[in-house]
């Protein structure tokens, strides 16, 4: 008997698996708040150059921020931008070297010198909106502005790897035991990170850091997926992704309330202690993966407790050891399945089109969910947006999917998306330009969701386990590239959003070259995956693909992790 059948009898969705989808939620939430905890920890701000660093100007009864103010002024060249606007600029000041500040004074408008140098004494900082961050601490500015990006990419990195690792350990030592290592480690080099002394110490604790986050997250999506019946499984993913988005709103207002970055991390961080502790009493090892290692005694006890917390009776002689393995890939089998890829040039060339798409989507993704900031309306409000958005996105592409088809959704939201990046370059910095950006996030997400389902659908049963683990590993280079593109924002501030816009529009067209899906059987072989893309016309209609030989009226059970969620 398959273990889905002896799932049943204790009960695939009950009272045992909501209470611990809520309770496995928790932690992907929290994993939210550090990974955007950078959009707050290095949030930008009005700089300049320091000058007469001990002037205070008590003689000249004048405040602090008055005297600031007055040295910007008279130390401090007007730069006019192409949109005719004059700002002071950030990175040069006046050689005031030698000039007493109360001479400066006298002849204030006059300018003390022509002649400018770049920022010898450090910076001043504009701390209205973002009082301390590490752009502040570490004077990532001017040379160094490139590098909060660097450390954000850095950390999408650890997650790569973290995914990497802690997937292979979690099979190996069991969902439970890895995931409780992570919660110790990741805690403990989160709390290091608050009390780092110089820039390189944080990358460097907070690359470590997401590396094991990594392996609490892939956890819980794994736990929940693998605790509740196959007709469940979508909707436990959803379940424990909602929490994902949830996750913006409660970032945003605890970096509202704690304007210290340091003291931000340190809460953000916290969590894990209780989180820990309701893990280890609460959160059973996975009664698959035990049965998959043989301990049909083990997945037994934890199969009876299901059972009894779902209030269902068992028959007397209940037992796992008649109970059969899941099919393992191990490396054998894995380098058998990509021969088979390299084999159909069909699936291949599919497989690269997806992969581009899926690494678009994440890079556009990212970077607009990291650029709330500078979108000209308050970053707190906009960044509550951005996360609130997705809820009717995952909402709406449910139902347009099934009504349009895979293919036109994907185009039209891709290209939608792309659109609304390119004019968020047209627009004026506030409402406008925040508005185009939050729908350029809408439609990206949409597309997200689709095209997960829609990758499902054109692979073979034979590739599709490894197929979409190598579709999902490569997506993660998407959220490493999107802080490198910001970085651009420094030579060209449209130049970032016209890249995602491009993107867009390109994976858009390059999907038109997928089959449709939609009401068609899944494909059991590699033969009958390519005769799907015997039409890939753009209104091609849901007739079924007729089948030669094998059973490809049984769907794959197995729930792709979304390429966003790291």
């Amino acid at each position: 008997m398959d273990f889905d059948s002896v799932l049943k009898e204790v009960g695939d969705f009950g009272r045992f698996q909501k209470r611990r989808l809520a309770l496995l939620g928790f932690p992907v939430l929290i994993g939210v708040l550090h990974l955007f905890l950078q959009v707050f920890a290095a949030g930008k701000s009005d700089h300049w150059c320091q000058s007469w660093q001990n002037e205070e100007c008590g003689a000249i009864n004048l405040t602090r921020l008055q005297c600031e103010s007055l040295k910007r002024e008279i130390s401090i060249p007007v730069t006019v931008s192409e949109e005719n606007t004059t700002s002071f600029e950030q990175c040069e000041k006046f050689n005031v070297t030698g000039v007493d500040f109360e001479t400066a004074i006298g002849i204030l408008g006059e300018n003390v010198s022509q002649k400018t140098i770049p920022c010898d004494e450090g910076w001043v900082h504009d701390q209205s909106m973002f009082p301390s961050t590490i752009i502040i601490d570490f004077q990532l500015v001017c040379s160094k502005s490139y590098l909060p990006n660097i450390a954000q990419s850095i950390y999408f990195a650890g997650k790569m790897l973290g995914t990497f690792v802690f997937g292979i350990a979690a099979d190996i030592f069991g969902r439970r035991k890895t995931q409780l290592f992570s919660y110790v480690c990741g805690s403990l080099l989160a709390f290091a990170s608050t009390v780092s002394l110089n820039f390189w110490m944080y990358v460097v604790l907070r690359f470590l850091t997401s590396v094991f986050l990594s392996g609490i997250g892939l956890n819980c999506f794994v736990l929940a997926n693998e605790l509740v019946g196959p007709s469940r499984r979508v909707l436990a993913s959803n379940m424990i992704w909602l929490y994902f988005s949830v996750g913006y709103g409660v970032l945003s207002g605890l970096a509202k309330l704690i304007p210290n970055w340091r003291i931000l991390q340190l809460v953000v961080t916290l969590p894990y202690i209780p989180l820990l502790a309701l893990t280890y009493f609460f959160i059973p090892e996975s009664p698959r993966w035990l049965v998959n290692q043989e301990r049909s005694g083990d997945a037994e006890k934890v199969m009876r407790k299901i059972a009894k917390e779902n209030e269902m009776t068992l028959r007397e002689d209940f037992n796992m050891k008649n109970c059969t393995k899941d099919e393992i890939h191990n490396s054998s089998t894995l380098k058998q399945d990509f021969l088979e890829v390299i084999r159909s040039r069909v699936i291949l060339l599919m497989m690269i089109n997806m992969a581009f798409n899926w690494v678009v989507q994440a890079i556009v993704y990212y970077g607009l969910s990291l650029s709330t900031s500078s979108l000209g309306i308050d970053p707190y409000i906009s960044f509550v947006i951005s996360g609130a958005i997705e809820i009717p996105a995952y909402s709406s592409c449910i139902f347009v999917a099934e009504w349009f088809g895979r293919k036109r959704t994907t185009f039209f939201t891709l290209i939608l998306a792309g659109i609304a990046c390119c004019c968020t370059s047209l627009v004026p910095y506030g409402i406008p330009r925040a508005v185009v950006a939050i729908l350029g996030k809408f439609f990206v997400t949409m597309s997200f969701s689709v095209v997960i389902t829609w990758a499902l659908e054109l692979l073979p049963t034979s590739l599709r386990t490894s197929g979409l683990s190598i579709l999902s590993m490569t997506s993660r280079i998407g959220p490493i590239l999107a802080p490198v593109i910001l970085i651009l924002e420094d030579t060209w501030s449209s130049l970032p959003v016209l890249l995602f816009g491009s993107l867009s529009i390109i994976a858009g067209f390059l999907c038109l070259f997928f089959p449709e899906t939609k009401g068609k059987f899944l494909p059991s072989t590699v033969r009958e995956a390519e005769g799907l893309h015997r039409n890939v016309a753009f209104d091609a209609g849901p007739e079924e693909l007729q089948i030669d030989d094998g059973d490809c009226s049984k769907e794959s059970s197995q729930v792709p992790e979304s390429p966003k969620r790291l």
